[in-house]
């Protein structure tokens, strides 16, 4: 989250789409001919996504050229003094790029549509995105066994040489909640592949021996989501479990045959098994059960906080609606909003007088973006989600898990900023986009074609 990585993540997501747009042979889905050489760059125009993130880009920008208020500060604090906007277009705060304003928003939506076009692109094959999503699940593993021998030996910095501002810090997230959702993501793109592993070796495709490996990466995932001590986290792995569970045991049903044929009841039973264990470890990790406990004993109390910052958040909204306060810039207007509700400046671990995010996403994008802001990014999203349910995304295991996390995320944005750190936000969008290009190229004829052509 700090400048210095957001803006080395722009540049690798520039060498990224440079390399995927350069011209090459190839015998893709895009071409007609086989092995001609062709741009990839030049199927961006046919994407809408790709005109719809330039217009966001674009309004990101507009934002960030109007200014409405001036960010200013002394030794003792800070005030917003107005400016002369032009009143029709989209404004914003004009405030140092290191603590954040439009531009540093525009550099992270900047990489994401970077990021996500060059993957579109640049992989034409499904085994493309199986060796993709082999390399996240493997970095995620790595991560996680990192993340619990730090646990383990009780070191107070990350990879034992940096001292985090957060003491409970997780692998290399400073803030729990962040990593929380990622790693709960990559456990579904590992049960994901494992399912996937485990029907081709049931029709001697492949060796069972793969399925178990992203089986022990999926767990290794789980025991970080469990030690991010994160309740909505934990909960939302659960419902993750119950899902899967639920699928399997449908399939099953579905089945004709003696119960005692179906392989499914194996599955079902360790996918439960996962559960009962996971549900176990929460329990009796201290911090956790403390966590639980509270919010178990006084839920309105526990949720008293965030309740009154969605109150407050809410009021901002309705102040500026349609252009909405400027990308990034949620942190400089929220303060004149929290005096209406007193009780905001005390939580329950300690007094708090800032606030840079309002812990619900899906209150903060529409703060700071508007009405106007959001409609490329619904556009987006409502493309996609109609694209993977034209081609029946639950029919194939792997794009089935990714979406299920995908959404668990967007659930749990209501109640934390999960989306405000880029590493959630760039493994999310990619993890979407591959969904729906494996719905894409692991259709029954491309496969058919693909024999055919000896690939």
């Amino acid at each position: 989250m700090h400048v210095w990585s957001q803006l080395m993540s722009l540049g690798f997501a520039i060498t990224g789409m440079v390399l995927a747009a350069w011209p090459r042979e190839t015998d893709d889905a895009f071409s007609e001919a086989p092995r001609s050489c062709h741009w990839p760059a030049a199927q961006l125009p046919r994407w809408p996504v790709f005109w719809t993130g330039l217009a966001f880009l674009g309004y990101l920008v507009v934002q960030g050229l109007n200014p409405a208020w001036q960010f200013m500060i002394d030794a003792d604090s800070w005030w917003l003094e107005p400016l002369d906007p032009i009143t029709w277009l989209p404004s914003s705060v004009e405030a140092p790029f290191a603590r954040s304003n439009s531009w540093r928003t525009l550099t992270v939506f900047s990489t994401l549509l970077l990021l996500v076009s060059s993957i579109w692109v640049g992989f034409t094959r499904r085994k493309s995105y199986y060796a993709l999503g082999s390399l996240l699940a493997t970095n995620a593993g790595l991560l996680a066994l990192v993340g619990l021998a730090q646990r383990l030996d009780g070191t107070k910095q990350i990879f034992w040489s940096y001292v985090p501002s957060n003491a409970s810090f997780i692998a290399s997230f400073i803030y729990p909640n962040h990593a929380g959702p990622y790693f709960y993501l990559m456990a579904a793109l590992a049960v994901g592949l494992a399912w996937w592993h485990n029907q081709r070796a049931r029709k001697r495709l492949d060796h069972p021996g793969a399925a178990a490996a992203y089986i022990f990466v999926a767990a290794c995932c789980c025991s970080l989501v469990v030690l991010s001590s994160s309740r909505m986290s934990i909960l939302l792995l659960l419902a993750f479990i119950l899902a899967v569970a639920g699928r399997l045991g449908w399939r099953m049903f579905k089945r004709t045959g003696p119960v005692r044929q179906r392989p499914e009841w194996l599955h079902l039973s360790l996918i439960l098994a996962v559960l009962l264990g996971l549900g176990g470890m929460t329990l009796r990790t201290e911090k956790v059960h403390q966590r639980f406990a509270a919010f178990v004993a006084d839920p309105a109390t526990a949720s008293r906080e965030r309740t009154l910052t969605r109150q407050a958040t809410g009021d901002m909204f309705r102040d500026h609606w349609f252009f909405g306060w400027g990308a990034g810039c949620f942190r400089y207007g929220f303060p004149k909003y929290t005096k209406k509700y007193p009780a905001i400046h005390y939580w329950s671990h300690g007094p708090r007088s800032t606030w840079e995010h309002a812990h619900n996403d899906l209150l903060e994008f529409p703060v700071e973006l508007g009405v106007a802001g959001l409609l490329p990014l619904s556009g987006i999203l409502g493309y996609s989600a109609w694209q993977l349910c034209r081609r029946r995304f639950w029919n194939n295991v792997v794009p089935l898990s990714l979406v299920l996390g995908c959404a668990l995320v967007v659930v749990h944005a209501w109640v934390d900023f999960v989306f405000q750190n880029p590493a959630v936000l760039l493994t999310w969008s990619v993890l979407l986009a591959a969904a729906l290009r494996w719905t894409v190229l692991d259709q029954p004829s491309r496969r058919r074609k693909s024999i055919d052509e000896g690939k």
